[in-house]
């Protein structure tokens, strides 16, 4: 079932614009200090940059980006705006590319990672072998289906006391005291609250869809959320926990594919991604599961060590 009602905190605060000279959505991220532009052709290039720019200083904004198709690349590149990437097929019969300026004052756009960066094909290559493993890798007895958000948070509080539980017994084997983390899970069942959204919002006018994919045997469970854009036939999906482990990553290919199967049903043509870029068994995951690297947005995205950049994964599905 389709989850369209109220996403919580973290959602996106969308502006209109619309005068003689502008025509444009603007979606505010203010967690990650990022703007993103829906651009409606509407005015010249010029214009609306010092627009955009006027907006990002009185709304402390950091960086701007937007998805556009060829056509108008060079519009943007004009005024100063880069390639990060592009998705196959997101305008159902074109393409779109991830236009993006960044306005930190200790960003050097001289010293980001290129293609022929040493510290980015270390990187791939770490993420092409061990996807190369979740690929190949054999697994039974999974299930999965769509779920509502509200059943996907009853699962997700389920996991996590399934795994607080049994870090508590191996500790206790071990003799050990105190609380540990496991490394494949995030927080713990006391985080979750139904206030709080799944995942972050990416897009405007989507249709919001959960999976859940669980091990029949160990009742470990993954969690899998989409925005679907109806009009366009793309859709943005996300994982809840990162596989560390290779039960993990099994599980998860499993539950990854599945969903994308059953978006496709719904119409999708393209599905994509935005993984952080230090999450190894993450990207590894994405690319275990058929999608390419076709992006790499520069200080994407906020964490607690600063601002990371995000891999762009796509799969184009006709």
């Amino acid at each position: 079932m389709k989850d369209i009602g109220n996403r919580g905190a973290n959602r996106l605060i969308e502006r209109m614009v619309r005068n003689d000279d502008i025509f444009c959505s603007l979606l505010f991220d203010h967690d990650n200090r990022t703007l993103r532009v829906v651009d409606f052709r509407g005015g010249n290039f010029q214009t609306k940059h010092a627009y955009l720019e006027k907006v990002l200083t009185t709304e402390s904004m950091r960086k701007i980006f937007t998805l556009i198709e060829r056509d108008d690349m060079h519009g943007w590149q004009r005024v100063g705006y880069q390639r990060e990437g592009g998705i196959p097929g997101y305008y159902k019969r074109s393409d779109a590319y991830i236009m993006s300026r960044i306005y930190d004052p200790d960003y050097d756009g001289s010293k980001v990672m290129t293609d022929e960066s040493p510290e980015r094909k270390t990187f791939l290559t770490d993420v092409k072998t061990l996807g190369k493993e979740i690929a190949e890798g054999h697994i039974t007895g999974i299930k999965g289906d769509i779920v509502s958000e509200a059943e996907a948070y009853e699962l997700l509080v389920e996991e996590q006391k399934r795994i607080e539980i049994k870090a508590d017994a191996t500790r206790k084997a071990k003799g050990q005291t105190g609380g540990a983390k496991s490394r494949s899970r995030r927080g713990s069942a006391t985080d979750l609250a139904p206030s709080l959204p799944l995942f972050r919002q990416f897009s405007r006018e989507v249709e919001y869809y959960n999976f859940v994919v669980q091990n029949r045997r160990t009742r470990q469970v993954n969690v899998f959320g989409a925005e679907y854009q109806d009009c366009f036939g793309n859709a943005k999906v996300d994982v809840y926990f990162s596989p560390q482990t290779k039960p993990d990553q099994l599980l998860a290919r499993e539950g990854l594919n599945a969903f994308v199967d059953r978006l496709a049903l719904f119409g999708a043509v393209t599905i994509f991604a935005l993984v952080r870029q230090g999450d190894i068994p993450m990207n590894a995951l994405f690319m275990g599961s058929g999608f390419r690297n076709t992006g790499w947005l520069t200080r994407q995205t906020a964490t607690s060590q600063g601002y990371a950049d995000q891999i762009l994964w796509t799969r184009k599905l006709v």
